[in-house]
């Protein structure tokens, strides 16, 4: 599994800096990075396990998939769980890109058939946690294990994802966190070998011959290393006016910004970094999708 040892040790050294320290935020960043760590190791392990048991998924194709793209809060939810419905598509749910390995995929599956067996004991329980893990998001971004989600905890693993802003309110010193397609080539292919092999992962256990359906609404950073990576890939680009779409993923950010970091979310710097952010995204989305063969390229306007 890649991991981009520079952000993370950027981030850890933004965190216990004089200009953004305190108390609160460290002691969250700490509690935050142990268990993050922790599960990272779980999962190479069984990704490590999945050359033994299952070797063949190196030889998984990806073809064709589809991407379903835009800036945040542009709808691309709501029309990647509304094509998910559809059998000849497979497509990550968010329990998925938390355990990427076709070990744990199985492991689940036996546990998920056992669990029905048992009454939903497990589901239940799962239930719970969901929901007072993502309390706070029920009307902004519904979301729990079994949801199809997007495959962002894939780029968290390599510190390489804006969505690290959350816990690290610090968006204008994250380079190649927010823009993959900025980083140096050799870095990028290594990220882009590890994201590939997520994929054929993904494929090789939920369905081979089907169709792979993306819903990836902070993709704009990293679109052109991805294209690259996948050059047959189709892309659905949801447009929405970004006077509408900024605040919307600004008063989503703000709900957690204001639990773990309350002290950086007083006088808008954050806010006004999303913003910045998410403006170069539009523009850099513009750039890229002009050199895409519009024959793989469909844009919708949201309304």
């Amino acid at each position: 599994m890649y991991f981009h040892y520079p952000t993370f040790f950027k981030l850890l050294r933004l965190s216990f800096s004089r200009k953004y320290f305190s108390p609160r935020h460290a002691a969250l960043v700490i509690l935050f990075l142990v268990p993050f760590l922790l599960l990272r190791l779980f999962v190479c392990c069984m990704r490590l396990l999945d050359h033994i048991l299952y070797p063949d998924f190196k030889n998984q194709a990806v073809r064709a998939p589809i991407y379903i793209i835009g800036n945040p809060r542009s709808g691309t939810t709501f029309s990647h769980r509304l094509l998910a419905m559809d059998d000849q598509f497979t497509y990550f749910k968010l329990y998925q890109t938390i355990f990427p390995a076709v070990t744990c995929y199985k492991f689940f599956a036996l546990t998920g058939r056992l669990d029905r067996m048992l009454g939903h004991p497990g589901k239940r329980l799962l239930n719970i946690i969901s929901n007072r893990s993502f309390k706070g998001w029920e009307t902004i971004h519904k979301t729990g294990p079994e949801k199809a989600e997007s495959d962002e905890m894939l780029f968290m693993y390599g510190m390489l994802s804006p969505l690290l802003g959350l816990l690290f309110p610090f968006l204008a010193d994250m380079d190649d966190a927010t823009f993959v397609d900025f980083m140096p080539e050799k870095s990028r292919k290594k990220l882009m070998a590890y994201y590939y092999s997520c994929l054929q992962r993904h494929l090789y256990a939920t369905g081979p011959d089907k169709i792979l359906l993306q819903k990836v609404a902070l993709i704009a950073g990293r679109i052109e290393a991805i294209h690259t990576l996948l050059p047959d890939m189709r892309i659905v680009h949801l447009i929405r006016h970004p006077e509408e779409s900024i605040p919307s993923l600004i008063s989503m950010f703000e709900v957690t910004w204001k639990s773990l970091a309350p002290h950086l979310a007083e006088d808008g710097r954050a806010c006004r970094e999303m913003a910045d952010l998410i403006c170069k995204y539009y523009l850099h989305l513009h750039e890229v999708e002009a050199t895409i063969p519009r024959e793989y390229l469909l844009k919708l306007r949201y309304t």
